[in-house]
């Protein structure tokens, strides 16, 4: 009689250990599927559509036709500004792009826009920011269009974010955007040796094969960025296809 009832309570203790075993393991599983849960929702929520502004020209400068004008803007938005555009009477003449496909949290960047005898007088030039398909309210200034330099009241002052591009034929690039990778090679799969700013404005000495991507000399280091964040000046038809 003894024996049996020792041996039911044994029995007793190991269906109750069953029973706390399961009953911790499905409290793991639960916490598991609630972190998971929590931790799939996204950290950042847009506080609103990009900002953008133009840091120069000044409202009024004047410039002549066939005379170069650099718009330097700065973009921003809380997830990341994907491209800018400059407009110049409602049309499109200029689109630059983050390098990055999520974008960038602040973006500078310089549209280049060269006017014709179609915007003599007063002229508009807006910029857009954009976060993917959200766009920014614009930022605009009027700059005045005239015909030749006789005729040019005020020269525009030359802004310290804006560089000066001699016109010497030396075959030089012009960073459009903030955050350029420079790198060690001529493809993104090479190292990044530092990040340029816009307006950075470096000489050319080469160039990969097919043309779309640039070996520049910036403070004595040699390095590659891609075509499509540049603006290429001076005689570069003489710029030799280089190892990367």
């Amino acid at each position: 009689m003894y024996t049996l009832v020792l041996q039911s309570i044994s029995l007793l203790i190991r269906r109750l250990l069953v029973a706390l075993i399961c009953l911790s393991l499905a409290a793991c599983n639960l916490q598991d599927r609630t972190t998971g849960s929590a931790g799939s929702e996204p950290t950042e929520a847009p506080s609103g559509p990009p900002t953008i502004q133009i840091a120069s020209p000044n409202e009024g400068a004047e410039y002549v036709i066939g005379e170069e004008i650099l718009v330097s803007v700065l973009a921003a938005d809380s997830i990341g500004v994907t491209r800018v555009q400059l407009f110049v009477d409602n049309q499109i003449v200029r689109t630059v792009s983050s390098e990055s496909l999520q974008g960038n949290l602040e973006l500078s960047a310089i549209l280049n826009y060269v006017p014709q005898r179609a915007d003599l007088g007063t002229t508009t030039l807006r910029a857009l920011a954009y976060r993917l398909a959200v766009v920014s309210e614009p930022d605009e200034i009027t700059v005045v269009v005239r015909e030749s330099p006789a005729q040019v009241i005020a020269t525009p002052i030359q802004q310290s974010n804006v560089p000066f591009i001699p016109n010497d034929g030396v075959c030089r690039a012009l960073v459009n955007v903030g955050g350029l990778n420079f790198r060690t090679g001529p493809s993104t799969g090479f190292q990044i040796i530092t990040v340029l700013g816009s307006g950075t404005l470096a000489p050319i000495t080469g160039r990969n094969s097919e043309h779309s991507w640039w070996r520049l000399n910036v403070d004595n280091r040699a390095g590659w960025v891609s075509g499509d964040f540049t603006t290429e000046y001076g005689d570069c038809s003489r710029v030799l296809v280089v190892a990367g």
